[in-house]
Formats: structure tokens, sequence, C-alpha cells
């Protein structure tokens, strides 16, 4: 079988990496715009769980100041709320601790999502470049095998015609040269 993928470098290589180049180039340009947009967020999320933190912080200390102020009082009407109090308190910080799970998780989440499509490109990178050396080899293949016929015309010696492979493309153009050399 006749088949060697790059039969002329020049011309498969600098195509192939032009258009790698220039799908890369946008694929760039979306994995930086994704790249700032959730690293502006990631940084906006960091900042709500800070600020959750503080009032988790907060929201104890407040209990703690009205508990010890029941304490010294002996309030009666406090002392009926204390469940309550408690309960509600304990339900707020657990509502804090839940909703900064969810951010942090976010956070998680945009990096994986950056990951993939960083992974992804340089797959389709990988794929482009082997498609494309492929499909200029079927390209290449018929202009090589014309090159060496129009050397054997003009060297006066009779062109080996033959067919070009499967996959190669030109066939029309090839049989038309076929038939012109025939004719001649």
């Amino acid at each position: 079988m006749r088949r060697r993928l790059l039969i002329d470098k020049k011309f498969q290589l600098k195509t192939t990496f032009r258009i790698i180049g220039i799908i890369i180039i946008a694929f760039i340009f979306i994995i930086a715009v994704t790249g700032i947009v959730s690293t502006d967020n990631n940084r906006k999320i960091s900042a709500a769980i800070s600020d959750l933190n503080r009032s988790i912080d907060k929201e104890k200390k407040t209990v703690e100041v009205l508990f010890e102020s029941a304490r010294d009082k002996r309030d009666a009407y406090l002392d009926r709320k204390d469940g309550k109090l408690i309960d509600d308190h304990l339900e707020t910080v657990s509502l804090m601790h839940t909703t900064i799970l969810h951010l942090q998780k976010t956070i998680y989440q945009n990096l994986v999502l950056i990951t993939i499509m960083i992974a992804t490109g340089i797959l389709l990178g990988v794929f482009l470049y082997i498609y494309l050396i492929r499909l200029t080899n079927r390209i290449s293949g018929p202009i090589y095998v014309l090159t060496r016929h129009i050397q054997d015309i003009l060297s006066g010696a009779d062109p080996d015609l033959r067919e070009l492979r499967k996959n190669d493309e030109l066939k029309e153009f090839y049989a038309q040269f076929v038939n012109f050399v025939k004719k001649r």
C-alpha cells in the first residue's frame, strides 16, 4: 500500500498549523473570558463566605451576651423563650454553614469547568492535528503523483499512470490529466 502521511511536509504542516492556530486562539479567548468571569465570581463567593463566617461569630456572641444578661437579671420572659431562642440560633447557624458549603462547592465546580475546558482544548488540538495531516495527505498524494508524471513527460519518458488511492482528493482533475496524457 502506498501510504506516507507527510508527502508535502511544508504544505501539510503549514495548512494544519494555520487551521489549528486559528481554532486554538479562539479557544484560548473563550477559556480566558470564562476564567476571568469565574475568578471574579470566585472572589465574590469567597468574600460572601467570609461575611457569613463573621456573621456566625457575631450571632454566637450575641446569643451568649443575651443569655448572660438574662441570667444576671433573671428575666422570666427570656427564661420561657430560652428554648426557642436556642433553636432559632442553631437553625440560623446551620443555614449559614449550609450556604457556605454550597458556595465552596460552586468555587470547586468553577475550577473543574475551567480544567475540563483546557483538557478539551488540548484534546481538540491533538484530534485536529491528526485529522488535518490525514486530510492534507489526501491532497498532497495526488499532487505528488501529478508532479512525478509531469517530470516524466518533460524528460521524455512515459509516465506510469495508475489510479489514485481510494480516499484521495482531486480524482476528477487526475482523470482529466490521465486523458490528456493518453491523447498526446
